[in-house]
């Protein structure tokens, strides 16, 4: 493609008080200049947020206005989101990331042993909303002083077997080995043993060559996790740094994910981001083993978690080693009509905390 991708407008807040959150995010799409007639929204947890009536409705006020994609790719979602619109027709999207309903996105973290139960790595989830404006620029067009380009966007995956952190270690190490000195890379450090193996793996590598990165801190250094919204949080808190740099994020995501993403001010040349692949997934179908989770929730907690664990797609063995991969849901009115009335039925409020 002979486009450039810019980034027009980029914003995230944690949503302690989800009600609060929502409208802001509202405020600030419709003082987008223009709402595009196609948005994708993105979450961690996969379609379960869509169980939250505050998400519910939200999801309906889009619809009236947009058409809606749903996306997800664990906490590499927003990657996913960005090579998705890449790879399409579209001229613009705004990719929006939805990680709201702390108890929902907390279970998920949970069920695979990496939240915040008894001997768990100690993830806590800190629910929030974000988004960024995409959309495609001439290549050499001189950029706003706010926008960016989007010049490196990739999900490795790590390969199955013994050998696979192996693997991801060198591939990360070739990344950072011919890394320009304009680029600053932000450290994927995380409470969460799989973070610090491979840390330690790129350490040794660093140092058998007799090199160093100069890492700036992740935002998620402590137990705090922002999932999809780590890299729109960490650009906020570096924006300073890219009038005379780019950033190179970093982030991990479930099922042995690494979500690069490198933006600066380069509008000259071309983007070229890799290939992709996402498979198809039935909303109706997940949203009742969402549902059914819930319903074991009241029981037996460990049922629970084995439900959630069985209904999300990122975790599975079989995704080990696809690069680039993600998940799609299309939404539509009458999908959302049977999800509102699921909903009702079954008693399903959600908890906004």
């Amino acid at each position: 493609m002979s486009a450039s991708l810019v980034i027009s407008r980029y914003w995230a807040r944690d949503a302690a008080n989800p009600n609060m959150a929502i409208e802001e995010l509202k405020l600030r799409l419709n003082a987008l200049d223009e709402l595009p007639s196609h948005v994708t929204l993105v979450s961690a947890g996969e379609v379960f947020v869509l169980l939250d009536p505050l998400v519910i409705e939200f999801h309906q006020w889009l619809s009236d206005h947009c058409q809606v994609t749903f996306i997800s790719a664990a906490c590499t979602s927003l990657h996913a989101g960005i090579l998705d619109f890449y790879h399409s027709d579209f001229s613009a999207t705004v990719v929006i990331s939805l990680e709201l309903n702390k108890l929902f996105q907390q279970s998920c973290l949970n069920s695979l042993g990496i939240g915040n139960d008894n001997t768990q790595d100690g993830l806590d989830v800190v629910p929030g909303v974000g988004f960024i404006a995409l959309k495609r620029s001439v290549v050499g067009k001189q950029l706003a002083p706010d926008e960016l380009v989007v010049e490196k966007c990739q999900l490795l995956s790590q390969q199955p077997g013994m050998t696979g952190t192996q693997i991801l270690i060198r591939q990360l190490y070739q990344e950072l080995k011919y890394l320009p000195d304009h680029v600053l890379p932000v450290s994927f450090d995380i409470c969460a043993n799989w973070a610090k193996s491979l840390l330690r793996g790129l350490d040794n590598q660093l140092v058998v060559n007799q090199q160093t990165v100069n890492w700036l801190a992740s935002i998620e250094s402590c137990q705090r996790h922002y999932l999809s919204l780590k890299p729109l949080f960490e650009l906020q808190l570096y924006r300073q740094k890219l009038k005379q740099n780019s950033l190179l994020l970093f982030t991990l995501g479930g099922g042995g994910r690494v979500g690069m993403l490198q933006l600066g001010k380069n509008s000259e040349a071309p983007i070229k981001l890799p290939e992709a692949n996402f498979e198809h997934q039935s909303l109706v179908n997940d949203i009742d083993g969402y549902e059914l989770a819930l319903i074991l929730l009241q029981g037996d907690k460990s049922a629970y978690y084995q439900q959630i664990r069985t209904t999300l797609k990122y975790p599975h063995s079989r995704y080990r080693g696809k690069e680039n991969h993600y998940f799609k849901w299309q939404t539509h009115p009458s999908i959302e009509q049977t999800i509102i009335k699921q909903a009702i039925r079954k008693k399903i409020t959600g908890a906004n905390a």
